[in-house]
Formats: C-alpha cells, sequence, structure tokens
C-alpha cells in the first residue's frame, strides 16, 4: 500500500485540534504513515497542547516562524516521506477510510491531488451552516474531474508538489487554488471523490463569518494577478460566484452617484443600484431555498441577507487591495487575512521604511541551469524558506526539457540564453543582471540540488565582516572526513596545483557555491570565465588581487536527473584549465574601474 504523510498546520487550533488528529491516527489501515504537525506561532497554548499530544502519539511536532500557513504547509512537507501528502486542516475532522479513499485516487499517475467532500455540522451555529451548506450545494454541481482542490481535505503526491515549487507563501488565503492551477498546468489531473468524507468546523458568528469573507475575496484578487486566464473562476467559485462582487460593486457605485449626483440623474442611478441588489438576492434566494431542501436546513434560507453582506465585505476587499496597488504597497500573506485593528493604515501595510531591506545589503542568489525541470521548484522554494529577504534569479542555460516553462511558473526574475553557453557565460550575464539592480553580494547556487540554501548565511558572513570579496565553498575542508574517492583524489591534485599556483591553500577547486561581493560583482559581470569555470576563477580571482576564503559546505546528491557533465565535456574542462594554469598567472589584472 501507498505510504502516506499527514501534514497539519496549526495556528491558534487549540479548540479542536486533538479532535482533528485523533481522526488523522484513527487513518491507520495498515500502510506506512506519519503524521507531521506544524505550530505556526499559536498564541493561545496549542504548542503547549500539542508538546503533550506529541508525548503520547506518534506525532512530529514542527514549530515555524509565523509566517503563514502556505509556509508551514511547505515546512511540513520537505519532512515529508511518504509518496502521498494528505493536507489536513486543523478544524477538520476526518471520517472513516478518508485517506486510503484519497490515496486510491492518487493510484493513477495522471492525478497530482484529490480532494474529499466536507460535510456541514448540523448541530453547528447558524452562520457557520450558512458557509457548509453554501460550499455542500457548489460541491452537488461538480463532476467527478475538477479544476481545484480545496485546502484542508485534500491528498497531493508529493512528487507533483515538489515538481511545481510548493505552495506559494505570498498568499494568505488562495494557496490551495494556486497550487490546482499549477498542476494543471504542469499536466496532472485533480479528482473528487465524494466518498472520501470530512467535517470542518466553520468558524461561528457573524463577525468570524464577515472576516473570513473579507480574506476570500482578497485572495481572490491577488490569484487573478497571478492567473489572469482564471477570471471565470472554477469548479468550486464558479462563474455566478465570481460575478457577485462585480454587480455589488456596480450597485455601489450606482447609489453613491445618485446621492452626491444632482435630481436629474440621481433617481436613475438609485433605482439602477436597487435593481442590480434586487437581482442578487433573487439568485440568492433561489439557490438557498434549493439548499435549503436538499440538506432539509432552514440555514440556507438565509442566503440573500447573509451573502448581501458577503458581497459588501468583497467590495471593501476590492477596495483595499486596488489602493495598496496603487501606492505600490508591497505584498504580505497576511494581506488577506482579516483586518488588523487600526483602520485603514493598518490595512495599507506597514509603513515604507519597515518593508523595505536596505540596498546595502541586498543579496541575489543566481542559480544557472540546464535542464533542471524538475528539480528548480524545490531549488527555489528550500531557498525562500531557509535564506529569507534573499531575492532569486534563474538563467536557463539554452534548456530543452521544458525548464522555461517551470521557470515562468516559479514567480521569479529569469533569464534565458538562446542556446547552451556554459554555466560561466550564465554566470556573467547573471552578473551584469545583479550589477544593474545594485545588489551588493551574489551568492551562486547549482539549480540540481546539490547545493544546501541553509549553508548560504556562512558563505555570506565573511563578506558582511570586510573579511573576504569572494566567499568559496568547500566540500572537503571538514577536519576527519577519511572517506576518500576516485573523484576527490582527482581534485586533491587540482588542488595542490592550483594551491602552488594561487599561494592560498585550495581545498576544493570544483564546488560551484560560492558568494560573491561588491567588488567582485563588478569585475566578473565583464571578466568572469565561461564555460565550466571553478577552478579557472580561482585563478583570475587570485591574479586580479581578490580576497577569498574558503567555508565548508555540505552537499548532497542530485534531487533527480543526470548530470550534463559527459566524459567529453570533462576532458575539454580539463584541457581548458591545463591552459589556463599556463596563461592566467601571467595576463594582466583587469581594471576595476571603482578603485582607479
Amino acid at each position: 500500500m501507498t505510504g502516506v504523510s499527514f501534514v497539519i498546520p496549526v495556528r491558534n487550533g487549540a479548540a479542536c485540534i486533538r479532535e482533528t488528529i485523533a481522526s488523522v491516527l484513527a487513518q491507520r489501515d495498515g500502510r506506512p504513515m506519519e503524521v507531521i504537525v506544524v505550530d505556526d506561532r499559536s498564541a493561545d497554548g496549542s504548542f503547549e497542547l500539542l508538546k503533550e499530544l506529541a508525548e503520547r502519539w506518534p506525532l512530529q511536532l514542527i514549530r515555524a516562524d509565523g509566517r503563514g500557513a502556505a509556509a508551514a504547509l511547505n515546512l511540513g512537507i520537505r519532512r515529508a516521506q511518504h509518496p502521498v501528502v494528505c493536507q489536513v486542516d486543523q478544524d477538520v475532522v476526518l471520517g472513516s477510510g478518508w485517506a486510503a479513499r484519497l490515496a486510491d485516487e492518487l493510484r493513477d499517475p495522471t492525478v497530482g491531488a484529490a480532494q474529499g467532500l466536507f460535510e456541514t455540522d448540523p448541530h453547528a451555529g447558524l452562520f457557520a451552516r450558512v458557509m457548509g451548506r453554501d460550499l455542500e450545494d457548489r460541491y452537488a454541481a461538480m463532476g467527478d474531474r475538477i479544476d481545484h482542490v480545496c485546502t484542508g481535505n485534500s491528498a497531493y503526491r508529493t512528487e507533483a508538489l515538489r515538481r511545481v515549487g510548493l505552495f506559494d507563501e505570498n498568499l494568505g488565503y488562495g494557496y490551495d487554488n494556486d497550487m490546482s492551477y499549477r498542476l494543471q498546468l504542469a499536466g496532472y489531473r485533480l479528482a473528487f471523490c465524494r466518498d472520501a468524507r470530512s467535517t470542518h468546523r466553520w468558524r461561528e458568528g457573524i463577525t468570524e463569518y464577515l472576516r473570513q469573507q473579507y480574506g476570500f475575496g482578497y485572495c481572490r484578487l491577488d490569484l487573478l494577478a497571478k492567473h489572469p486566464r482564471r477570471v471565470g473562476g472554477d469548479s468550486v467559485s464558479p462563474l455566478s460566484m465570481m460575478l457577485h462582487p462585480v454587480v455589488m460593486s456596480a450597485a455601489a457605485i450606482s447609489v453613491v452617484a445618485g446621492l452626491a449626483l444632482g435630481r436629474a440623474v440621481s433617481r436613475p442611478m438609485l433605482l439602477l443600484g436597487a435593481f442590480l441588489v434586487g437581482l442578487l438576492i433573487l439568485e440568492r434566494s433561489a439557490r438557498g431555498a434549493r439548499a435549503a431542501w436538499r440538506f432539509r436546513d432552514r440555514a440556507p434560507l438565509l442566503f440573500p441577507l447573509v451573502h448581501a453582506l458577503r458581497d459588501l465585505v468583497w467590495v471593501g476587499a476590492i477596495v483595499v487591495w486596488s489602493t495598496r496597488r496603487l501606492l505600490g504597497i508591497s505584498v504580505s500573506p497576511s494581506d488577506s487575512m482579516r483586518p488588523r485593528a487600526g483602520g485603514l493604515p493598518s490595512l495599507l501595510g506597514e509603513p515604507p521604511q519597515t518593508r523595505w531591506r536596505a540596498r546595502s545589503d541586498s543579496v541575489l542568489a543566481v542559480i544557472p541551469a540546464h535542464n533542471e525541470a524538475f528539480n528548480l521548484p524545490v531549488v527555489v522554494a528550500e531557498i525562500r524558506a531557509y535564506s529569507r529577504g534573499i531575492d532569486v534569479l534563474v538563467v536557463d542555460d539554452g534548456s530543452t526539457d521544458g525548464t522555461a516553462t517551470v521557470v515562468r511558473q516559479l514567480g521569479v526574475p529569469w533569464l534565458r540564453l538562446p542556446h547552451r553557453m556554459g554555466i560561466g557565460a550564465a554566470m556573467r550575464v547573471a552578473l551584469r543582471y545583479a550589477a544593474t539592480h545594485d545588489y551588493t553580494a551574489v551568492v551562486r547556487l547549482d539549480g540540481d540540488g546539490q547545493h544546501g540554501p541553509g549553508d548560504i548565511p556562512r558563505l555570506l558572513q565573511p563578506l558582511r565582516s570586510g573579511d573576504a570579496d569572494v566567499v568559496l565553498g568547500s566540500r572537503d575542508a571538514r577536519p576527519g572526513e577519511a572517506h576518500v574517492t576516485a573523484g576527490k583524489v582527482l581534485r586533491r591534485l587540482l588542488a595542490a596545483c592550483l594551491t602552488a599556483l594561487t599561494g592560498r591553500r585550495v581545498t576544493d577547486p570544483t564546488c560551484g557555491f560560492c558568494a560573491l561581493g561588491p567588488r567582485a560583482v563588478r569585475i566578473l559581470a565583464e571578466h568572469h570565465p565561461t564555460g565550466y569555470p571553478e577552478a579557472e576563477l580561482r585563478l583570475f580571482l587570485s591574479r586580479n588581487g581578490l580576497r577569498m576564503v574558503e567555508v565548508s559546505v555540505a552537499t548532497r546528491s542530485r534531487l533527480s536527473g543526470k548530470t550534463s557533465l559527459t566524459p567529453a565535456r570533462v576532458a575539454v574542462a580539463a584541457a581548458r584549465v591545463l591552459l589556463a594554469m599556463c596563461i592566467v598567472p601571467f595576463q594582466r589584472a583587469v581594471p576595476d574601474l571603482a578603485h582607479d
């Protein structure tokens, strides 16, 4: 049977998390299974409760850093060991056999994700039942194949999540929609299993309901900005629902105009506004009556009133979202969450001086990539997770495997070379980009995932302390590693030659994991060696008087795929290094115009 990893992000979920985890543990049916709970800086005692539960129940408990549900979810997914990840929200109680039924849907390799059916607790409060019955009514109109898998009640193919780059951590609400859209762009299908049932504990009370609806309305605009072709909605949020805020906005504008303009036009404008609101109420009345009959519950009869309030809140979200964009205010996952106390300035974000990093410490992570379509999403996601505040640039070195398509979906700047030109040429292009955009440090990581972003702070430290112009990663700088391979022997022979030529100790001449300071960025933007440049780069740096230090780094195997270094390319690279050893030490130093 297929192994399953459950990932449960938690933030202030003490009220129902015990019941949720118990329902997850009840899914055990003999298949390999793990439960990963990620507490996202709860303030209601959830973390303390989870620690107590972890002492009695088989849980892995992780403490996140408060960056939102998507970031917490990604943290858990990176720990997941099984081919299926079941994502369960903190307020969802799974029914019997839920995991087995969704895992069966993923036996089809073309299915990237599957969701179950949310049921409404018949004993919940009025507004919780209104929200639940509304969703159930929309589910009833859906087929088995859908284009949106709802978060909190779903199973994902782990390989598919990593292929598309995990969840977008810039989104508060709506990261499940975004993931569904990206999975389909990557060629996966989505499935809906009505037999996999769970109960959602919706928020109680009108205030909590409207706060959540504000988030839904705000995140829909973030989604449209990222996926403009989804203006017509999806299977869970159909066009009829998407039109509600549009019609309500038109009604609000008509009423305001009617009150502000002269008597000659005020009456027609007011009548138009009333007519539009009447259309919305009529449509919701019909849907509410149908849902009340279908579910034998009177709560849907309140659809006209409750959804009119919802539409007004959505209009407010449109105003806030548009204002933020017009003022150029940066986005944050919390933007689509409930409005904070403090009025309009809080809705518009923090003051500029607290939102922007000082350019004196701006870092760009550069990823040269050739045919790394399956690895890049994971590499970019890891940089975002472990090195917050660092920008990312991907340079596609003439890939032929769909890398260009994948990069466009990752939400990072990218450059594409017209044909394969080698890592050195890709780095030269990237460094020119960095110099043009005033970055003061550049970190290079390979696109195959061998370099761990967790080492980036250690590479940057000598630059920030002023002790080096270039920091070079070394796999051989750690003492006590006695295991010797043929590759290590060849590297050490080359390292001995470079040590003799440069007068500086070189331990790992072929590691591409490095950090470049301002002076190195300026010079190498025009003079970075091309081809496979690592060894030649060390000769060039020494000849031009740039201060180098080595820092030990951990490396790992490629995430997937095969290396592009064929025997023929290795032979050409070796010949070039030998030629560089004869020529570079005698070349004239290149001018650093900033110091002339």
